[in-house]
């Protein structure tokens, strides 16, 4: 049987042990929640470029196409009202000031020196060649060094500012990701600068304010449109 000395003494460690407990499962349950949306990420990042490819490079329908990927982190309840308002809940959160950037990787203004012809539809701009592709020259150009065939592979990258929403370890989760950044030579060698996509750095190079960290999708598509020039 154990004594009132021994019992209070387990009493003692196990109110030491808590907080660290607590903070472990409120890291577990957070973690979770990051990888949840990295790979919803990942899947609203194609959505966001198959839509560009069927809209000429057009940002507001990969806007849109990326809330919908987003909608389910959003969603509340299982109805098509609940997915509604999700997707305009998304909208509203990647419109918040840095909250999110789509960069067109691929095409660059230097394919468009190297391929570029007026605009088929005649209302004026210049615009990528997207027909034949099979049959067209497949020479490097010289101001991009690619053909036009592959000038045509759309390259989108997404980077969105995630909101952490478990009490402590968000503030935890957020001041590491900003300390382990790309810029540490000894943890990037041991792949540990960038867990999770965050692309972590300094918070004087990177637009998330707290409790946000960056997560970060790219995406590949071959175009299905002419890519127009003024959605570059």
């Amino acid at each position: 049987m154990m004594g009132r000395h021994e019992a209070g003494q387990a009493s003692t460690e196990f109110l030491v042990a808590l907080p660290l407990l607590i903070l472990l499962l409120f890291g577990i349950v957070q973690f979770s929640l990051i990888y949840q949306a990295r790979s919803t990420l990942n899947h609203a990042t194609m959505l966001a470029a198959r839509a560009a490819a069927l809209h000429h490079g057009d940002r507001v329908k990969m806007r849109d196409a990326l809330a919908s990927g987003l909608a389910p982190l959003f969603a509340k309840q299982p109805s098509i009202l609940a997915y509604n308002q999700a997707v305009v809940d998304a909208k509203t959160d990647l419109q918040g000031p840095g909250r999110a950037t789509l960069l067109v990787l691929n095409p660059t203004r230097a394919a468009f020196t190297d391929f570029a012809q007026a605009r088929l539809d005649g209302k004026g701009g210049r615009e990528l060649p997207n027909d034949t592709l099979n049959y067209r020259n497949t020479s490097r150009g010289t101001a991009s060094r690619i053909s036009v065939q592959d000038a045509n592979l759309l390259h989108l990258r997404v980077t969105w500012c995630y909101r952490l929403i478990v009490p402590v370890v968000d503030r935890v989760i957020y001041a590491t990701v900003n300390a382990l950044g790309p810029g540490d030579a000894a943890l990037s060698a041991n792949g540990m600068a960038d867990p999770f996509g965050t692309g972590g750095a300094t918070p004087a190079n990177r637009p998330c304010v707290k409790p946000r960290i960056e997560i970060r999708s790219e995406a590949f598509v071959r175009m299905q449109t002419p890519f127009y020039e003024s959605n570059l």
